[in-house]
């Protein structure tokens, strides 16, 4: 399976004579959740830590593995609201036991991203749709099976999804599925959003410098201790895994995606294809692989999607009216399936051969 790879430089620099090392001060964590490995990275807080400002005292160390652990905590929390793999969940819960066309009070953190859902599918006229789960679910079978007589199974999925029968009910934090047996998939930009509220949380208590990394998702505090941007290098794949180049990021998340014959891959998750909400059928795309960098971590993560789902040219006027109306960067670097690579003009990208 071919993987569109995002490697972090962390431990190096440029400077006049060169590329030198750095030693950087780090403290971290690794765990486990939403069927992901999250590591979380902090360099510095309150600026103290950075290369030209006072080191880490004690306190700051002790308050560091504080905020270490309250990100894990916050990592389960947005699991037990959107994992639909767990009967206790709280989306798990809502598909079980809605009425059709009543509402169905829900927490703000889940009203939240049926929101942005929501909106993502307005401004793509339709073509994300976060209902289609039951033709994932249809296709798996399809595929694992070898059918070739499927009509029938389609047409029933296809009476299950539509975000048109979503509605929501800011007045009382409620939800209406206006369909019976409808199943919403918290897997597209489920990344971006624990990303949001693990990075907030770190911001708003003084983290100055540090990252995240969910599943393949990165989120970039600040600069590196050395006073330097955060850099990522991009691979093509079907360039015999030649470098493109290198993207400098600051206070920005990264967000990566790659299909093959095979189906579509997202950081650690396979979708067996991307299917058209509106005849059920899978989706040809001309795109092999999606990078989005935003400076909104949901925004970079759900828009890797729409970008295959839309391609190139209707993508762009996607993202500026997204950008538009959330007040996010945003900016994209694709390969087609010829291996031809496209940069979005916003992108801060240094081509390889300028390295």
């Amino acid at each position: 399976m071919y993987i569109y790879i995002i490697n972090i430089i962390v431990s190096k620099c440029f400077s006049e004579r060169g590329l030198v090392e750095v030693s950087i001060e780090e403290q971290s964590t690794t765990f486990n959740e939403f069927d992901n490995l999250i590591t979380v990275v902090i360099h510095s807080i309150q600026g103290r830590g950075m290369q030209d400002a006072d080191p880490l005292s004690d306190k700051d160390r002790k308050d560091i593995k504080v905020l270490l652990s309250e990100c894990r905590g916050i990592a389960n929390k947005v699991s037990r609201c959107l994992n639909t793999t767990i009967n206790r969940a709280e989306m798990s819960s809502l598909m079980r036991r809605y009425e059709v066309n009543k509402p169905f009070k829900i927490s703000p953190m889940l009203y939240e991203f049926l929101e942005y859902n929501l909106l993502v599918y307005d401004l793509s006229d339709g073509d994300y749709d976060f209902t289609v789960a039951p033709l994932t679910i249809a296709w798996r079978e399809i595929d694992e099976k070898g059918l070739t007589d499927y009509g029938d199974m389609l047409s029933e999925a296809l009476s299950r999804v539509g975000a048109q029968h979503v509605e929501l009910l800011p007045e009382t934090s409620s939800v209406i599925l206006k369909l019976p047996n409808m199943r919403l998939d918290h897997g597209v930009s489920y990344r971006g959003y624990t990303l949001k509220y693990m990075k907030e949380h770190l911001i708003k208590n003084g983290v100055t410098s540090g990252y995240i990394n969910m599943g393949g998702n990165l989120h970039m505090i600040g600069r590196k201790p050395d006073g330097s941007s955060w850099r990522t290098s991009l691979i093509n794949q079907l360039d015999e895994g030649n470098t493109i180049g290198v993207v400098e990021l600051e206070d920005e998340a990264i967000a990566s995606a790659t299909v093959d014959e095979r189906g579509y891959v997202k950081g650690t998750r396979l979708y067996r294809h991307l299917i058209n909400p509106y005849t059920g059928e899978k989706r040809e795309t001309g795109l092999f692989s999606v990078t989005c960098v935003s400076d909104t971590p949901w925004v970079a993560d759900i828009t890797t999607t729409v970008l295959f789902l839309i391609g190139l040219e209707r993508g762009e006027k996607f993202m500026k009216v997204l950008s538009e109306k959330t007040g996010a960067f945003l900016a994209y670097s694709a390969v087609n399936n010829k291996g031809e690579v496209f940069v979005s003009p916003k992108l801060e990208f240094v081509p390889v051969e300028e390295l």
